[in-house]
């Protein structure tokens, strides 16, 4: 709707077009170009019964089909912007050159009509018509088109297969997966001209491209075959939000219940989203009221496998490299120190007890107090849910089973400064899951605030952040949570994380795991949170 395709926008050159005008007087009276107004006046008519055309916005393109004249020499009719589409005349229809230029416009009408003036879809269907062959495009506002896309809020594609009316589309059978690129609004249409244009490059087999919240451009290559095309895109809009109303996945050949993949969970444990399998997808719904997203790191942000076959086995790998390397260093030192202290306590209170020959009497003690203050330090990280934390086993199983569960530990211990040393030389790269930097950019760039919560530390998951794949993700997250706030299956370290962020209502903070126990959680402290299937990790 709104700005005419003036002598100086669509057409470029008024002398030009006065010319052409000229050459295409007499033509424009024939009667091939009359049935074509009769038909897209009609077509309009009755596209507004059918609420693609309400409130006078839709549009519609008709090339006028002349055996004589190749198709991109065919002159184009185009309906007109800001009028009641239920009540279009022949004589409504703006005619235009292969090129572009305004032929006829539409006689001026009386009061309360406004004057005419040709839609701003014009530059996109010129874009359509020079880069698809197409005879007709269809701009539809349809309800389903725009709701649609609402329900994959951060999907560029609409994806459907194993419905009937796939075989309307052209190209496409019964069993096919029908793919239709969905490209972001604009407060102006004719500044979608270049995401349109790069859609159909990426999508050379598509008839459709939708815009997000707006509608649907489709396109075929006579006016019959935009109109069934379109007829059947919409029917297929339509049938997701029923499968999706009904808790049922449409992408999949089964059409089976989302409720298979764990589904999501608001404050009231009912299935109220959808989400796919594996890392982020992008075709779950964050509710407008929640401005503030918690993620999981492992599984959910990058795949299980990373953290135990790769980081894992590099510090454990790499842990006498490391401490040989760093061993004058603060941080080295300081560990010594702690795990020096830790002894000193626990000899202090044996001594207390005991008389100092007793001690020396004893000495073989000093190992087991050791290992009885490091077990008491291991069993706090493991009820916090530390995730590299090992159980010491007790005596009785013996010492190798005892020295090795504590070689773990004290590993354990710098482990992120292994990692940190293994990133800083490029020995590793953080693993992301391929639809978590668009998810992010797009959380981003929409105003919604996005923290992490893992079971490992907070330099470790700005270490995989910030050397991800992906490059440095670290600007799209507000903050980092560890287990510093509580056990993830606690709903009390919920609650501290709200305090923390400054939120009063827990329902604006939306959470998503890979792990049902942290998503009943969440659940408990009355977050939206999401369980995602634990598959691809």
């Amino acid at each position: 709707m709104g700005g005419e395709p003036s002598e100086g926008g669509v057409a470029n050159a008024i002398g030009n077009e006065v010319a052409t005008k000229t050459s295409f007087g007499g033509y424009m009276e024939t009667k091939g170009v009359w049935e074509a107004r009769a038909f897209a006046s009609d077509l309009c008519r009755h596209m507004y019964k059918l609420g693609w055309f309400s409130g006078t916005g839709g549009s519609i393109t008709i090339k006028v089909h002349d055996d004589s004249m190749p198709k991109p020499r065919q002159l184009i009719l185009i309906s007109p912007s800001g009028v009641q589409k239920e009540r279009m005349v022949p004589e409504d229809m703006y005619v235009l050159s292969s090129d572009g230029f305004i032929l006829s416009t539409p006689p001026l009408k009386p009061y309360p009509h406004n004057p005419p003036k040709c839609t701003d879809c014009a530059p996109l269907f010129m874009k359509v018509y020079e880069m698809c062959d197409a005879g007709a495009v269809i701009h539809s506002h349809g309800m389903e088109s725009c709701i649609v896309t609402m329900i994959l809020p951060f999907s560029k594609e609409f994806r459907i297969t194993h419905m009937e009316m796939i075989k309307g589309i052209k190209g496409h059978g019964y069993h096919d997966e029908l793919v239709v690129p969905i490209i972001e609004n604009t407060a102006h249409e004719a500044e979608l001209v270049e995401s349109l244009t790069e859609a159909i490059k990426a999508y050379p087999k598509t008839t459709a491209v939708l815009v997000r919240n707006h509608g649907v451009y489709v396109w075929g290559d006579s006016w019959i075959s935009a109109k069934t095309q379109a007829e059947c895109y919409h029917y297929l809009f339509d049938a997701a939000i029923k499968l999706h109303q009904l808790g049922l996945d449409w992408s999949t050949p089964t059409h089976g219940p989302i409720r298979g993949i764990n589904g999501i969970w608001g404050c009231n444990g009912t299935m109220s989203r959808a989400l796919k399998v594996g890392g982020l997808s992008l075709d779950y719904m964050i509710e407008p009221s929640q401005r503030c997203i918690l993620l999981d790191i492992e599984g959910t942000i990058t795949p299980r496998s990373f953290i135990t076959d790769v980081l894992f086995p590099y510090s454990h790998a790499n842990m006498g490299k490391h401490l040989a390397a760093t061993f004058d260093s603060k941080e080295t030192q300081i560990d010594i120190n702690l795990l020096r202290s830790q002894l000193d306590v626990s000899l202090g209170k044996y001594v207390e007890q005991k008389s100092f020959l007793a001690v020396v009497v004893n000495f073989l003690v000093l190992a087991w107090l050791f290992v009885s203050t490091l077990r008491i330090q291991i069993q706090d990280d493991l009820e916090q849910g530390v995730v590299s934390a090992v159980p010491i086993p007790p005596d009785y199983v013996g010492k190798e089973l005892v020295i090795a569960s504590f070689v773990a530990n004290v590993e354990a211990m710098i482990k992120d400064r292994i990692w940190r040393t293994g990133f800083q030389s490029n020995e590793l790269v953080g693993i992301v899951f391929d639809d978590v930097p668009v998810a992010l950019e797009r959380w981003h760039a929409s105003g919604i605030k996005v923290y992490t919560y893992s079971s490992g530390s907070r330099e470790a998951q700005q270490l995989i952040l910030s050397n991800s794949n992906y490059g440095d993700l670290r600007k799209y997250l507000c903050g980092f949570f560890d287990t510093k706030m509580g056990n993830k299956k606690e709903t009390q370290s919920y609650f501290e994380i709200l305090r923390t962020v400054g939120i009063d209502r827990a329902l604006d903070m939306f959470f998503v795991t890979d792990v049902f126990q942290e998503a009943v959680a969440a659940r408990d402290a009355e977050f939206g949170s999401g369980n995602l299937h634990p598959a691809g990790k």
